[in-house]
């Protein structure tokens, strides 16, 4: 597919999966473009491991974030897709990070809060 497209920062397109790594994955889209899909723009869950959700071949719907069009390359989202435009795996808490939240006491943080947020404020009209 080598013809002219014009794509525009927030447009939702689709891209084939050509290469997965642990920071993310890379796609083919129209026009030649290519693009990533960093790991922090997977799901607002952690992320452990990205191969789970996706395999070389698969077609996502993903949006556009930033487009370099001297070198055709994308930066694109899947968290900020429908979840309903993709099959792809849901990306839950991590069990072991929801296990370490609930272990955690939390309460002296909770206490201690609102001086915390007051001092940085008043240091903030300084």
């Amino acid at each position: 597919m080598n013809f002219d497209v014009s794509f525009k920062d927030g447009d939702i397109i689709q891209g084939i999966v050509t290469s997965i790594k642990k920071y993310g994955v890379f796609f083919s889209f129209d026009g030649g473009y290519i693009g990533l899909l960093h790991i922090s723009e997977i799901s607002n869950n952690f992320v452990n491991d990205i191969s789970k959700g996706f395999s070389l071949g698969d077609c996502v719907n993903l949006k556009i974030l930033t487009i370099d069009k001297e070198n055709k390359f994308l930066n694109v989202s899947l968290k900020q897709v429908n979840s309903d435009l993709n099959n792809i795996q849901d990306f839950g808490p991590s069990k072991k990070m929801t296990s370490y939240f609930k272990e955690t006491d939390f309460s002296k943080l909770e206490k201690s809060l609102p001086d915390m947020i007051k001092k940085e404020l008043e240091r903030e009209k300084l």
